[in-house]
């Protein structure tokens, strides 16, 4: 039997609030309906939350093995699955999907407010679902047949100079690039969504020099059009959880000097796929 939800969209495409659910004591039907909110709606916001970080990745575990909270950024010595995202160390202000310069991205991503700006401080999410459903057949049937090389090079430079973390039991001794389908199938839902993210995403394979970047260009102002973006104002305790497989995010850095932490725990992923073309 699965439990009912109050889930309340925010936008037809993507985002929900789920109320009523506390995080740190959900049963399995109410966990089994969250995972059908979450496929439907990408991202889903849990408020009014009052978690620790034990608690947190004790819930993010109901649905899916957490790893390590990230290969090379620093995380926090008592539980080392909670990466510490802190503005006086440094902002994501850019779109970007997780760790997609790995060969595994994490499937998913859960996220706490710890402590917020006065004002400001909003998180924004692309649904690169959305976006590969509107484009027009001719530009979906040729994306469906690319791949993206996907790397960070300052990261690599810091794994070459020992400064990486244990990634998923294992730790990381070098960075290469790797490549993803630039489309992606999902694994749970069998729909489409793009794989290409400008924080990332660092060309495309055949195709390169400024077509290729043009050409993601394109794709980046179509994946962030305002009707596939929700932007949500965050409250203290308030737990995200995004699906990584069909989302991009974009933290807004507008809130001057003040302090902002939150933290994160990620799900472990599988390989990309993409359509058989």
């Amino acid at each position: 039997m699965t439990a009912k939800l109050d889930v309340r969209p925010l936008t037809p495409t993507i985002g929900a609030e789920i109320r009523g659910v506390d995080c740190a004591d959900v049963d399995d039907d109410t966990i089994a309906a969250i995972r059908d909110a979450w496929l439907e709606w990408l991202v889903v916001f849990f408020p009014d939350q009052s978690l620790d970080d034990a608690q947190q990745i004790a819930f993010a575990e109901r649905f899916g093995a957490v790893i390590e909270g990230h290969p090379i950024e620093p995380t926090s010595e008592e539980h080392p699955e909670v990466q510490p995202i802190d503005s006086d160390r440094g902002r994501t202000n850019f779109w970007h999907t997780d760790v997609t310069f790995m060969p595994r991205p994490p499937m998913a991503s859960m996220l706490r407010a710890v402590s917020l700006p006065e004002v400001g401080g909003d998180t924004m999410w692309s649904s690169t679902r959305a976006a590969y459903d509107a484009l027009h057949d001719p530009l979906r049937e040729f994306c469906d047949g690319l791949v993206a090389i996907h790397h960070d090079a300052s990261y690599a430079a810091r794994v070459a100079n020992g400064e990486s973390n244990l990634w998923d039991g294992t730790k990381l001794e070098r960075l290469d690039p790797v490549e993803h389908p630039f489309v992606r199938v999902h694994p749970e839902t069998g729909r489409r969504a793009l794989f290409v993210n400008p924080g990332f995403t660092r060309g495309l394979r055949g195709i390169a020099g400024a077509q290729g970047a043009d050409l993601l260009r394109l794709l980046y102002k179509h994946m962030t059009r305002p009707d596939f973006v929700v932007r949500y104002r965050w409250e203290p305790g308030t737990v995200a959880f995004w699906d990584n497989r069909a989302t991009m995010h974009f933290g807004i850095s507008d809130y001057g000097d003040e302090h902002r932490v939150m933290h994160r725990v990620i799900l472990r992923g599988d390989r990309p796929v993409g359509p058989a073309v």
